[in-house]
């Protein structure tokens, strides 16, 4: 579910970025853009990256959520919205890991409170 997802969203996200190529300037002139096969192959080339981005993220946040979701609820008993405060926090804490604690927290507080809202 959340790697299909996030492949519509990176297929989206990446064709807006990607559609014009950046310009070149040497010696205060333009270099003449590539030709049309050319700027087709690098911009499919960077869409197919941020669909494949997209698509991990997606999927690790879906998983981690669900999973932990799962995990919570049977440990808990219970069906309610607090499962998924708690999964949120996980699922924050987990995709700011690489950042150290403190990001983790931060993280795991802003999933948890979009999880609240939501």
């Amino acid at each position: 579910g959340g790697g299909v997802m996030g492949l519509v969203m990176g297929v989206f996200m990446g064709a807006l970025t990607d559609m014009t190529p950046p310009v070149t300037i040497i010696d205060g002139k333009e270099v003449p853009q590539a030709p049309l096969k050319e700027q087709m192959r690098t911009t499919l080339r960077a869409t197919a990256e941020k669909s494949l981005y997209w698509c991990r993220q997606f999927a690790f946040i879906t998983g981690v959520f669900g999973g932990s979701e799962c995990l919570v609820e049977k440990y808990r008993g219970k069906h309610d919205v607090w499962n998924a405060v708690v999964s949120g926090c996980v699922t924050g804490a987990a995709m700011q890991a690489k950042q150290g604690p403190q990001a983790s927290a931060i993280g795991c507080g802003g999933v948890a409170g979009v999880s609240f809202v939501v």
